[in-house]
């Protein structure tokens, strides 16, 4: 008699029971994506801060060796100089001679160059005296992206550069007493770490020392994040003026960037409208991380705006309560 042979057959999974594993799986999913993101923020948070630091210890040191902040704008070589400034290669500069150097061409960023092992962007056009030995070394230095000048969590200045230039995040604080110039632009402070002059003046200066900061290196802040105009033509590092400082309050109503006149730090609800360039905020939920004129970095949530205001000048006599 033939032994009987049991067969058992095999169950697979039903259609049901797939569904509420892929359920599972996209709960789970769901539960650790923002705690990725919150740890890839806090990094990115982490390293803005270092990048600044960095800067802090670039201007100091720029300080140590001329006796003074690196001037917001190029200066005059003599008092018969005329200068050249537009948004034209090779844009901002002042002429005589002419002699080019890092105190009469684009912004403080380009001063801090040999601060931050970056001088072989300046040496090639450094002590030229003709626009054609000038233009192909100034032309090489202003389309390179610069790490340090970028925050990590900045899109808008990573994403590459701005009509050839490259882009910045960090603006030095002009101060809180802005004034009307050519119209009016954001940058005008004159009281700030990173004061500006007049263009007409003779010498398009204004000298500025750790010794001048009387409210105190610890209440003064001086380098605040802001990224880029949303079409990416303000913010370029080596321009000066609404490309690498500015004002706070900016009391700038220029038609074209949609400034309001009264722009304070705040969060900017679109990134990519021209107008978040007229004031200091940054992609950091909640605040900033700012630079402060002791070399310090402090992370300054939007309700510290009066704070800030009272922070931006060097000199104004203000009693800082920080939070």
């Amino acid at each position: 008699m033939p032994l009987a042979v049991s067969v058992r057959a095999r169950r697979g999974f039903t259609l049901i029971e797939l569904l509420v594993v892929i359920a599972i799986i996209a709960i789970l999913i769901g539960l650790l994506l923002p705690a990725v993101q919150k740890v890839r923020e806090a990094a990115a948070r982490t390293q803005c801060a270092n990048n600044l630091k960095q800067l802090g210890l670039a201007i100091h040191g720029y300080h140590d060796v001329r006796n003074e902040m690196p001037n917001s704008r190029p200066t005059l070589q003599s008092a018969s100089a005329s200068y050249t400034a537009g948004y034209t290669v090779p844009g901002f500069y002042f002429t005589a001679s002419p002699l080019f150097t890092s105190d009469n061409v684009g912004s403080w960023h380009v001063r801090v160059l040999p601060y931050i092992e970056q001088d072989n962007l300046s040496k090639p056009w450094e002590g030229t005296t003709s626009l054609a030995a000038f233009n192909p070394g100034y032309q090489v230095m202003y389309s390179k992206t610069v790490k340090l000048f970028i925050c990590p969590s900045d899109t808008l200045a990573s994403s590459g550069t701005g009509s050839g230039y490259g882009l910045n995040t960090y603006l030095g604080v002009s101060g809180n007493d802005e004034w009307p110039e050519f119209g009016s632009y954001g940058s005008n402070g004159r009281n700030g770490v990173f004061a500006t002059s007049n263009w007409s003046q003779v010498s398009s200066k204004t000298r500025v020392t750790i010794v001048g900061i009387t409210d105190g290196t610890s209440n003064t802040v001086m380098v605040g994040e802001r990224p880029p105009s949303g079409d990416l033509y303000w913010g370029w590092w080596v321009y000066t003026d609404s490309d690498t400082v500015l004002a706070h309050p900016n009391t700038e109503t220029y038609t074209v960037s949609g400034c309001t006149g009264n722009e304070l730090y705040r969060p900017e609800s679109n990134p990519k409208r021209v107008g978040a360039a007229c004031h200091y905020w940054s992609m950091h939920p909640g605040g900033a991380n700012w630079l402060l004129a002791d070399g310090s970095v402090r992370f300054l949530p939007y309700s510290a705006v009066t704070t800030l205001t009272q922070m931006a000048s060097r000199n104004g006599g203000e009693i800082v309560t920080l939070p």
